[in-house]
């Protein structure tokens, strides 16, 4: 992309517009917001102004209540009271001039007390106390300012505490002349500063708003919300200063002094007096609002950046597709091949997955053909009847017949992973090693073996008895891959976790595996042979020689086993054949081969076994009538009692009316109710009921589960009718010994 960008001059031009257009984009989002904000502070200063100038109408008119009022007392005070000092100072004891200066104090909130002062500065008549307290007033501001001349106008003094109540007041005086024009006196009225907290307290203002009245130089008289603390402290500033000189208002954004909080401001003096009101809001609660428009206006802004970002990146897109054409149309090329090369692949499972259906059932069928072959050719050689030695050979040939043909049924069934494997924890560097002598006797003189073992090779979890079967069949591969002789190696390795390579069998998990190779110094296979070779009945052999279905065996060994196999040969450089099998579980200990014949299975002469005195009804259910009869016919040779039954349905109704059946023999593969459907219905009604299940088949997942419960014993087709009778006699002599797996063909 980087290197498109720098080559291409049409993609630099769509990457210079968009950081042109994101630029501005933001540019004018940050304009919106920097506009609105000033009209947020200007519309927040605007109301500031007004409501400060309604405040310092409201204060100013409060104060000039006072003055009224202390004027008109000054202008009521009767003419004979006035002629002199001593005449003023007789309103003393002159009670209804107490009341009359209580009745106007009570009438305006904003008054504290109302009082008369004689020309020497004591105190003639006060609001709080009648007769007055004799306090000398000289000292005091007011009394100095009008005691010498009258200035037409009250005077308004400096914010002093009371010495009575202690609370911050100011005072508001009037002169009082004589005829002459000399002091009679002095009426002071007294303004009580907590009533403009009280005041601004009762306005409905909004959250962060603030309220205060000051000296003109700049000492704090009254604050809503209130700080009684900072009452009378002097804080100034030069701004405000400034500006009140020069207008009389003031308007700034500042840290406050009293509260430490961000505040716009508005200040204003009143007229005629040396007061001002200041009116504020914090600057978080102004610009409250214009945050939450920010926030939206900003996600818009986001969303358009974005939007426009992603149009660009569309067209960018476009420039890239066509930019990247060949390099695209390549890359499809390759994807094609790959996904013929997997639709390939999953075609030849699904033929080999059909083909092994295939077989399975060939094999089912085939098994019963040899299984009553096997017993009629038994019962005539036991009946003595042919001594010829024509005759007794037919029966040889016969019987090899039917060997080879369980054999072949075995690789059918082993290819079409049907076949009932027992494995177990074997370590294959002695196994490979334990066929040594067997296969010099198969290969000839003129093959050298070679095998090469690690000692350091995990069990594998296999069936041995299939394993050494797979590899004398790859030997023997081999072998006609040499006809001028050569050299076969047997490699037994470990293979690591996670090392597996292409070609494996798909279905290989990872994990650890033991892998054993088989490789020959013969002619090879070409590629559309290496491709087939495991394909069933496929085989480059002359007529006779050969089924087709070794490597099938093999693949399906290794499949069932939970592992994988591998081919790889060249022409003129040999072939390797690889078998993965899994590592057996750290769990698991070595266990005897599970082909061992044990017991009286273990026989398969065709000596007749002795039949006990108190022989039982043998069962017997297998719906092919040849293999029925046969088996019969076998049975009833052996001196055993025998009742025939051609399906489960039939079986159950013959268990249920003799009580004297002491075998059940049942095929497993029957039309609708199997032979395990069958045990289980029985062995509810006969826990302890002797079961031989005879299969042709290899149906794991039910029949070792079967096969594990006392009493219970799995064989499979064709078995030996010396065979078959040394399992029944076992489970007449001793029930709980018929039970688990057989020995095989």
């Amino acid at each position: 992309m980087l290197r498109l960008l720098k080559e291409n001059r049409p993609l630099q031009r769509i990457g210079a517009l968009g950081i042109s257009l994101l630029a501005v984009l933001c540019g004018g989002t940050a304009m919106v917001l920097d506009r609105l904000h000033g009209e947020t502070v200007t519309e927040a200063m605007l109301g500031l102004r007004t409501l400060n100038a309604s405040l310092a109408e409201q204060t100013a008119r409060t104060i000039e209540g006072i003055d009224l009022t202390v004027s008109g007392i000054a202008e009521q005070i009767p003419l004979e009271n006035r002629r002199s000092p001593e005449a003023f100072s007789r309103l003393r004891t002159d009670r209804q001039v107490y009341e009359i200066l209580k009745a106007k104090a009570s009438s305006l909130p904003q008054m504290e007390a109302l009082s008369l002062i004689a020309a020497d500065g004591t105190l003639v008549n006060f609001t709080r106390q009648f007769p007055a307290p004799v306090l000398d007033l000289s000292q005091r501001d007011y009394y100095l300012a009008l005691k010498d001349a009258d200035p037409g106008r009250a005077y308004l003094s400096r914010p002093t505490q009371s010495l009575v109540t202690r609370e911050w007041t100011l005072y508001i005086a009037r002169r009082v002349n004589a005829p002459d024009g000399g002091l009679a006196g002095l009426v002071v009225g007294v303004i009580r500063l907590s009533y403009f907290e009280q005041f601004y307290r009762s306005l409905h203002v909004t959250p962060g708003s603030g309220f205060s009245l000051w000296w003109r130089d700049g000492m704090l008289l009254a604050r809503f919300p209130p700080t009684p603390d900072r009452i009378g402290i002097v804080a100034t500033d030069p701004i405000i200063d400034s500006q009140l000189s020069q207008s009389g208002t003031a308007a700034t954004t500042l840290k406050s002094s009293i509260d430490g909080e961000d505040r716009i401001l508005s200040v204003q003096q009143l007229r005629n007096y040396p007061l001002v009101v200041a009116v504020s809001r914090t600057r978080g609660e102004i610009l409250a609002r214009w945050e939450s428009q920010a926030v939206v206006i900003a996600a818009a802004g986001l969303v358009s950046a974005v939007a426009l970002a992603l149009m660009l990146w569309a067209m960018a897109r476009q420039f890239l597709a066509y930019e990247t054409a060949n390099r695209a149309l390549g890359e499809r090329r390759q994807a094609v091949e790959a996904r013929d090369e997997a639709e390939e692949h999953v075609r030849q499972l699904q033929k080999m997955e059909a083909l092994g259906q295939l077989t399975g059932g060939v094999a089912h069928d085939f098994n019963n053909l040899l299984q009553a072959v096997r017993s009629s050719l038994h019962m005539l050689e036991a009946g003595g009847e042919l001594r010829g030695a024509e005759s007794r050979q037919a029966l040889e040939v016969a019987s090899q017949a039917v060997d080879r043909g369980a054999t072949l049924t075995q690789h059918l069934l082993a290819f079409a992973r049907r076949q009932r494997l027992a494995p177990a924890p074997v370590d294959l560097g002695a196994q490979v090693a334990g066929m040594a002598t067997l296969l010099e006797r198969t290969l000839g003189g003129a093959i050298r073996i070679r095998i090469d073992r690690d000692p350091d090779v995990p069990p594998a979890l296999v069936d041995p008895h299939q394993f050494d079967i797979a590899l004398l069949n790859l030997a023997i591969n081999a072998r006609d891959a040499m006809p001028d002789g050569g050299t076969l190696t047997v490699t037994v390795s470990s293979l690591p976790v996670g090392t597996v390579g292409e070609g494996i069998s798909p279905a290989l998990a990872p994990g650890g595996y033991v892998a054993v190779t088989v490789r020959d110094s013969g002619t090879g296979m070409p590629a559309h042979v290496l491709a087939r070779a495991c394909d069933p009945f496929f085989t480059t052999k002359p007529v006779g020689q050969g089924s087709g279905l070794g490597l099938s065996m093999v693949h399906g060994l290794t499949a069932q086993s939970g592992g994988g196999i591998r081919l790889e040969s060249h022409p003129g450089l040999g072939t390797a054949v690889t078998l993965y099998l899994p590592n057996a579980p750290a769990k698991s200990l070595p266990g005897s081969r599970a082909d061992a014949p044990v017991g009286p299975a273990a026989s398969t002469g065709t000596d007749p076994l002795p039949v006990p005195s108190d022989a039982l009804r043998i069962l017997l259910v297998e719906d092919d009538a040849l293999v029925r009869m046969a088996n019969a016919a076998v049975l009833d040779e052996a001196g055993l009692m025998v009742s025939e039954a051609a399906s489960g349905e039939e079986a159950l109704a013959l268990l249920e009316a003799d009580e004297g059946i002491g075998v059940l023999v049942t095929d497993f593969a029957m039309p609708g109710m199997t032979g395990a459907d069958l045990t289980r219905l029985v062995r509810r009604h006969r826990p302890g009921l002797p079961v031989l299940i005879v299969t042709g088949y290899a149906e794991k997942a039910v029949l070792q589960d079967l096969g594990r419960e006392p009493g219970i014993r799995i064989l499979s087709k064709p078995i030996p009718p010396s065979a078959l009778i040394g399992h029944i006699m076992t489970a007449l002599r001793d029930p709980r010994a018929a039970m688990g797996a057989d020995i095989g063909c």
